[in-house]
């Protein structure tokens, strides 16, 4: 969840695919996301590229270290 902003990744994950495909970038430069704080991003780049909307804490972490 971005708290900053108070949206769910199920939230985001919906206008992404309402809008026939969003950036990150593009989720926070418009304001969906990211712009306060900044924790959500890694969450929202992973939810991005798998389609994934629900993580436990910190599982972005261990996924991007056993990837490469």
């Amino acid at each position: 969840m971005c708290v900053c902003h108070r949206r769910t990744f199920r939230e985001l994950m919906d206008l992404v695919l309402d809008r026939g495909g969003m950036s990150c970038e593009e989720l926070v430069r418009e304001g969906y996301c990211g712009g306060g704080c900044g924790m959500c991003v890694p969450y929202v780049k992973k939810m991005l590229a798998t389609g994934e909307t629900a993580f436990a804490p910190g599982d972005w972490v261990i996924r991007e270290r056993t990837d490469g």
